[in-house]
Order: structure tokens, then sequence, then C-alpha cells
């Protein structure tokens, strides 16, 4: 199975410090065993790449993955307390054909469903530790947005983060990053 190491998300690292997070020198946001890049706008919105080590087929459904491998990083420590990211959300007008491109590519789809037990058609596919859910909706496939864990998402209320509210999945809490924050990218906080 291909393995992701690192996002590229055209943020500034001076946005995600506000937030909690602890970028290093080089902007990256070390998250489990992911690096998370902090390009700057100057790299263009929202996810940029995806970075997979093994990956069969880069581009797949015109999702910016593409090969390279790194050794997972260090821990690191963040004042937020984040540890993993939870996931990386996609949107597609086509749920079956991107979670189908994406296992052609080296991704494990370990899931299908949609309503009533899911908000909509969704798909979760596994690469390493980063799962990759499609949810169905208009457009072309795209990424969103991504959520991170926190232990406690409640203690993190302020003024860049949303009201803390019960998540999808049963005994866990979630709370959305306001607009204000900066971020070019949707961001979320889960409980662990």
């Amino acid at each position: 199975m291909a393995a992701a190491r690192e996002l590229v998300i055209a943020d500034d690292g001076a946005a995600w410090a506000a937030l909690g997070f602890a970028p290093d020198g080089d902007g990256v946001v070390t998250l489990g065993g992911l690096r998370v890049r902090l390009a700057g706008p100057d790299a263009g919105r929202g996810v940029v790449a995806v970075v997979v080590d093994g990956l069969a087929a880069e581009r797949p459904d015109g999702l910016p993955l593409i090969a390279g491998g790194a050794p997972p990083p260090a821990p690191a420590v963040h004042p937020n307390g984040a540890t993993a990211i939870d996931h990386l959300v996609a949107f597609s007008d086509d749920r079956d054909r991107t979670a189908d491109a994406l296992a052609a590519a080296g991704g494990d789809v370990r899931r299908r469903g949609g309503p009533p037990e899911l908000p909509a058609p969704m798909a979760f596919v596994r690469f390493g530790e980063l799962i990759v859910e499609v949810a169905q909706a208009g457009g072309p496939a795209r990424f969103w947005g991504l959520t991170v864990t926190v232990p406690d998402v409640d203690a993190l209320a302020g003024p860049l983060l949303g009201d803390a509210r019960p998540a999808v999945q049963r005994g866990r809490r979630i709370a959305t990053v306001r607009r204000d924050a900066g971020l070019s990218v949707a961001l979320a906080l889960i409980s662990t």
C-alpha cells in the first residue's frame, strides 16, 4: 500500500501558529507520521499536493497526489495538543470514480457508505496513516479540508474556533476553524 508522507498547503505558518500549532523554521507542522508543509499563499490555495511514497499513478482523478518519499518525521509537540491528522476531505461529483482512482494509485479503500448512516455518499481510502474521505458533492474531484485530532477540543475555545459540537463519530467532539483565521483550507479539530 502507498503511504502519504506530506501535505503541502498554501497557508502561512503564522496563521497556523495562531491556532496553537508549532511550525518549525521551514514552515513544517508535524502531525503524527505526516508533515504539513505550509508553502504560503504564493503556492496557490488549499491543499496543493499530497506527497505519497509508493504511489502507482500521479494525479488520480485530478487530485494532486504526487510521488515522493521520506522517512516519517520525529514527533512534535503543539501548544493545542494536536497529535495527528484524522482525515483529509476530498469532494467529487462521483464518489466511486474517485475512490477507484485512488485505489488504482495505491490506496486501500476501507469503506463505502451513504445516507442514512453517513451524511452523503462517502468512501474512505487509506494511504498509510492518512485517511482520505471522499464525499460526493458537485464539481470535479478536489481536496477541501482536513481534520486534526486534539485531546480536548472544548478546551481550545477562542475567537478563531467555532463552537464544539458532537462529531459523526460517536463520543467525539468537533469544532471548525473560522474563516477569520486566514487559512486557505478548511480545518476542523476533533477530540481523540
